[in-house]
């Protein structure tokens, strides 16, 4: 096992990382806690049967961070999203408030991402992929250490009320996410449906990727154009609405409508994730802007479907000069701001 000698002050500790045992699940579920109390919003991560499964699912698995006296002082987690997606996300990287301040995060980050690589000689990663929080920006800093790239936000996520954490909060009722990448397997884009005004920024990300793409124009087909493919997942404790519009048809608006009137709450939002791999997507983006939607970035690199977001707030504030950004994230910000229907 190797160890990392890690200073704080005139503290020094070794740590090494490495994958979770079964017996550790206790721990992690403290760790959680000690952080979040009973507020952590993968409410999975609160039973110990449950990280032992999904850990052997390998569906999403957990990793330590060990001092050499045994004590478990931190964890992160790898999750995989197949079959519908290929990449790997980074995620839920939490340490014992006790423990802070030895810079342990990106030797952490590191670690976690060599071992991304190691699964792509198997099988492939597209991206490594990541949604960092945005009441502050320490993650955000160290993933673009490591070379992600942000590329948008989710708007709507949790809560703001349902959560409890030693960070600052936001001025806002809920609390969004970035999205930030860096390309592995998935090495193109390939051919884009993305509209004119958007086009700047999405060269601008792919460049900075280091992928290639080709923009095309489209709409919907003369054929097998009237129904769309959708899939909706609906979040009633955080009042937050994911739809997935794999194909776009004349029936868009109709979907989405139908849609929002099963999803309540006073804080109730939704977000599309539009795929712009199809010839649909331009005019699908027209409708939905007509609907109250708007850009705020993309998921690029995670499947053979590239993805425009867009959010629909319903009236709740976003106050996004709340957010704790990275220069590179307060560009997108400044842009998503310009795109917003509601600032």
């Amino acid at each position: 096992m190797k160890y990392l000698e890690l200073k704080r002050g005139n503290e020094k500790i070794n740590v090494c990382f490495r994958p979770m045992k079964d017996d550790d699940a206790s721990v992690i579920v403290k760790c959680i806690q000690d952080e979040y109390g009973e507020t952590y919003f993968k409410k999975s991560f609160y039973n110990e049967s449950k990280i032992i499964k999904e850990n052997a699912d390998g569906h999403i698995r957990f990793f330590l961070a060990e001092t050499d006296t045994k004590k478990i002082i931190g964890m992160v987690v790898l999750k995989r999203f197949l079959p519908r997606e290929e990449m790997c996300e980074i995620a839920s990287m939490i340490f014992f408030k006790k423990y802070r301040g030895f810079k342990m995060a990106y030797p952490f980050f590191q670690y976690t991402e060599e071992f991304i690589k190691s699964i792509n000689e198997k099988e492939p990663v597209s991206a490594i992929f990541c949604l960092p929080v945005l009441f502050h920006d320490i993650t955000q800093k160290l993933m673009e250490r490591l070379g992600l790239v942000p590329t948008g936000f989710v708007f709507g996520k949790f809560l703001i009320k349902n959560i409890r954490h030693s960070y600052g909060v936001i001025d806002a009722p809920k609390h969004p996410q970035g999205i930030m990448i860096k390309k592995l397997a998935r090495q193109s884009a390939g051919e884009v449906f993305i509209p004119a005004e958007h086009r700047e920024i999405a060269s601008k990300m792919y460049r900075e990727l280091g992928v290639d793409f080709a923009f095309a124009d489209g709409g919907f087909e003369r054929e097998n154009s009237e129904k769309s493919v959708i899939s909706h997942e609906k979040d009633d404790v955080q009042q937050n609405s994911m739809i997935y519009v794999d194909k776009a048809g004349r029936d868009i608006v109709e979907r989405i409508r139908a849609i929002q009137e099963t999803s309540g709450g006073e804080n109730a939002t939704f977000s599309v994730f539009l795929n712009v791999s199809e010839k649909g997507a331009i005019a699908a983006y027209k409708k939905l802007r007509e609907l109250g939607y708007f850009f705020t970035g993309f998921q690029p690199l995670c499947s053979a479907r590239e993805i425009m977001v867009l959010h629909n707030p319903m009236g709740v504030p976003l106050k996004l000069e709340t957010l704790s950004l990275t220069p590179a994230f307060a560009y997108w910000r400044d842009y998503v701001e310009k795109c917003s229907v509601i600032k």
